[in-house]
């Protein structure tokens, strides 16, 4: 019995004495800050705001995307002017109910905050973008599919598809955004 005290008590002196070297080492550097970049992201200029004909192009040119063989993509597509209100919207049939309020958030994030939705949504794949829902009431819409709408270097809108895939939404949505030059 007394050599098991005996080894008990080195042990506990033993993990005691390492515990107190471990805590004895010099603290990590801390990491230096990010740099500060001396240009401001996505500052693109707003412009005079798309028309209902042009944004009726763009729409064309999503379904023409949208229902190429073999696709046969549903979408409901939004087009918003520079202040992220609704221009134009295009309802594809059998699209579901719940893409119609998520196009049109999709392109106000867009115009509003001017970047692809698709941006907010590669941000809130990381442990640092939970700060994305904190950007404005209701919160950016993070998922792919808003696209703002470019014109001569300034932003004439924007659009938002929403009813299959995410990366489906954006392939779409790039193919009416493209028509923008």
């Amino acid at each position: 019995m007394r050599r098991n005290t005996l080894a008990i008590l080195a042990a506990c002196a033993a993990v005691t004495i390492c515990g107190q070297a471990q805590a004895q080492q010099p603290a990590a550097a801390p990491a230096a800050p990010a740099a500060v970049p001396d240009q401001m992201p996505f500052d693109i200029p707003y412009g005079n705001s798309i028309t209902a004909d042009r944004a009726a192009d763009v729409v064309k040119a999503i379904v023409a995307e949208a229902t190429k063989s073999p696709r046969n993509w549903k979408f409901a597509i939004s087009v918003v002017d520079t202040h992220g209100e609704l221009v134009y919207f295009y309802k594809m049939d059998n699209t579901q109910y719940g893409s119609v309020t998520i196009s049109q958030n999709k392109a106000r994030t867009a115009a509003r905050l001017r970047r692809p939705t698709q941006i907010f949504n590669n941000a809130m794949q990381t442990p640092a973008g939970a700060y994305v829902a904190t950007l404005d009431s209701p919160p950016p819409t993070a998922s792919p599919g808003g696209i703002p709408l470019v014109e001569g270097g300034k932003i004439i809108g924007a659009v938002g598809c929403s009813g299959a895939t995410g990366d489906q939404d954006a392939v779409a949505c790039k193919a009416g955004a493209d028509t923008v030059k």
